[in-house]
C-alpha cells in the first residue's frame, strides 16, 4: 500500500459510503501515539455540509479573505536546500504531467478551489493545548488513514487548501473551540482528469539516511 498510495487531485462524484469511512478510520486508529493517548478526533464532511463548506470557501476566496490556518505554515526561508530542490523537482513533475503552466493551469486551480471535487473530506483535530509531539501522533494517524484508504481502493490527498479557513469548518462541523484543525484529507475515487497523471518520485535514500557504527 505504501507504493499504491498517491495524491488524487480530482475526484469523481461517486460516494464513499459511511460504513467504508468507518472501516478506514478504525484502521487509522491503530496508529501509534504517545502512551497510547490517541489524541486525535476526526470530523468527516459529506453531502450538504460539504457543499456548504465548498461554497463558503469559494466566497472567502472571491472576497480575498486571508487564510488563517490553526497551524503555522512553512516558509521558503525555513526550508533546507534539499527540501527546496525537492519542491522544484515536484514543480517540474507537475508541468510534465499537465503542461507548462504547472500549478497555474486553470484546471489545477479550479480543482483546488473546489476542494478537489471530493465527495468526503476527513478533518483531523487535536487539543489546542497539545504539544508539538502530538502533531507527530496526528501525522501517524493521517498516514495510516491514507494507507488504509488505498487498500480499500479509495484515493486521498492531504492539503493545506482544505484547512485554510478553520472558522468555516468549526461552524459547519460543530468542532469545539478547544480543538485545532491539523489537516484535511480529501477522500474519494479518481476521475479521468489529467491532474491525476501527476506522479512524483523520491530523493535518494543516500540524501536522508545516516547510519553510524
Amino acid at each position: 500500500m505504501i507504493y499504491k498510495r498517491r495524491s488524487i487531485r480530482s475526484f469523481s462524484d461517486e460516494e464513499v459510503s459511511d460504513s467504508l469511512i468507518e472501516e478506514i478510520i478504525k484502521d487509522a486508529s491503530h496508529a501509534p501515539s504517545w502512551q497510547n493517548s490517541q489524541p486525535w478526533h476526526v470530523y468527516v464532511a459529506k453531502e450538504g455540509v460539504l457543499e456548504r463548506i465548498k461554497a463558503a470557501y469559494k466566497n472567502a476566496t472571491k472576497n480575498n479573505l486571508p487564510s488563517e490556518p490553526d497551524l503555522t505554515t512553512p516558509h521558503r526561508a525555513d526550508r533546507s536546500e534539499l527540501s527546496l530542490a525537492n519542491i522544484e523537482h515536484w514543480g517540474d513533475s507537475v508541468k510534465s504531467a499537465i503542461g507548462d503552466e504547472g500549478t497555474s493551469d486553470p484546471e489545477f486551480q479550479e480543482a483546488r478551489a473546489n476542494l478537489y471535487h471530493a465527495p468526503a473530506i476527513a478533518f483531523l483535530t487535536a487539543s489546542n493545548k497539545a504539544s508539538e509531539f502530538t502533531l507527530f501522533d496526528l501525522g501517524s494517524f493521517g498516514q495510516t488513514l491514507m494507507l488504509s484508504a488505498a487498500s480499500w481502493g479509495v484515493g486521498t490527498i492531504p492539503a493545506y487548501s482544505l484547512v485554510k479557513y478553520p472558522d468555516i469548518l468549526k461552524k459547519e462541523l460543530l468542532i469545539p473551540d478547544n480543538q485545532e484543525l491539523v489537516v484535511g484529507i480529501a477522500m474519494g475515487y479518481p476521475d479521468d482528469s489529467k491532474l491525476n497523471c501527476i506522479k512524483t518520485d523520491r530523493t535518494s535514500v543516500d540524501n536522508i539516511l545516516n547510519i553510524r557504527k
